[in-house]
């Protein structure tokens, strides 16, 4: 059996962590990024394709799709779920991320803090940040200090949904749900870094939300006790409103204000770009491990060992 993904976002991570474990690697990649990732080793990984999407028509019966991103802004929820294909982790989840009502009824229902949302421009009240839905990495998000500026910034062909705007520290928690060891592991912590929207000095009021990098971040262990408990919750709603196991790597993404109340306003399915900064190791992995682990190779060792214990179907949904 072979671990696959697209050449993009995570992918250098999901390969090397494979590989480390002992696996065949798929690395389907577009000719204009061969050379880059040849230039890293991975020359027997590659599998020419002209675009992302041609992997649903591929014959992946000993490949093991493992999503990022990428998957979700390139190719579409919608396109994978209407798929034979089987992705490591659970579809399902994919389209409640891609979707923000569905988005924020399961983040609701594992009793997270969700700020505001208004469901049209005429309600808002309160600074807002206007989001475009899927998973395109902040491209099209603005902010707005009441409605007539929502109004005066909005795309008329691009479909929005607004949420109340809070002041506070971004913090980006990345956990593990393990199927094979039946724990739910806090993975890392990182923090995004947003084009000009980051920027120290900025002369006009259009900020840029498209992500460029991320951070490391090593949180307080009384505050990583408290994401702790969110990531439990989390993992526990998803199963209740989906009848299905939320397998492999999630992040739930967060502000902390002034009162240090955890305000969470996205989520996200599976691998994120924000655990590259764990490569080769995050203090948390190598807490619960005892040496080096990237999620990467994480992913890995939870394929291997759920093909030990011959549950790998239950985690390829």
């Amino acid at each position: 059996m072979k671990i696959g993904t697209i050449a993009s976002h995570s992918a250098l991570n999901i390969i090397s962590g494979a590989k480390k474990e002992g696996f065949d690697t798929q690395l389907y990649c577009t000719p204009n990024r061969s050379s880059f990732y040849r230039s890293f080793g991975l020359e027997d990984s590659i599998v020419i394709i002209d675009s992302f999407d041609e992997i649903l028509d591929l014959d992946l019966t000993d490949v093991i799709l493992v999503p990022h991103g990428s998957f979700v802004a390139y190719i579409g929820a919608e396109k994978i779920l209407s798929s034979e294909i089987k992705l490591f982790g659970n579809k399902e989840l994919l389209r409640w991320e891609e979707d923000r009502n569905l988005k924020t009824r399961l983040m609701q229902e594992a009793g997270l803090l969700v700020p505001r949302e208004y469901t049209s421009v005429e309600e808002i009240i309160s600074p807002v940040i206007a989001k475009t839905h899927g998973a395109a990495g902040g491209e099209g998000y603005f902010i707005a200090k009441d409605s007539t500026e929502a109004q005066a910034k909005m795309n008329p062909s691009t479909d929005y949904s607004f949420q109340e705007y809070i002041i506070g520290t971004k913090v980006f928690v990345t956990y593990f749900n393990s199927l094979a060891r039946k724990r739910t592991e806090i993975f890392g912590a990182d923090i995004r870094y947003e084009t000009d929207a980051d920027a120290n000095l900025r002369f006009d009021d259009r900020p840029s939300f498209i992500v460029v990098g991320n951070l490391p971040m090593v949180l307080r262990e009384s505050t990583l006790a408290q994401y702790y408990d969110m990531g439990l919750a989390f993992a526990d709603a998803f199963e209740r409103l989906i009848r299905q196991k939320l397998i492999g790597p999630f992040c739930i993404e967060t502000i902390i204000d002034k009162e240090q109340r955890i305000f969470s306003f996205e989520f996200s399915g599976r691998i994120v770009a924000g655990t590259n900064v764990w490569i080769p190791t995050s203090p948390y992995s190598y807490l619960q491990f005892g040496e080096p682990v990237w999620m990467g190779r994480r992913i890995a060792i939870e394929i291997r060992e759920l093909m030990e214990q011959g549950q790998l179907e239950e985690a390829m949904r």
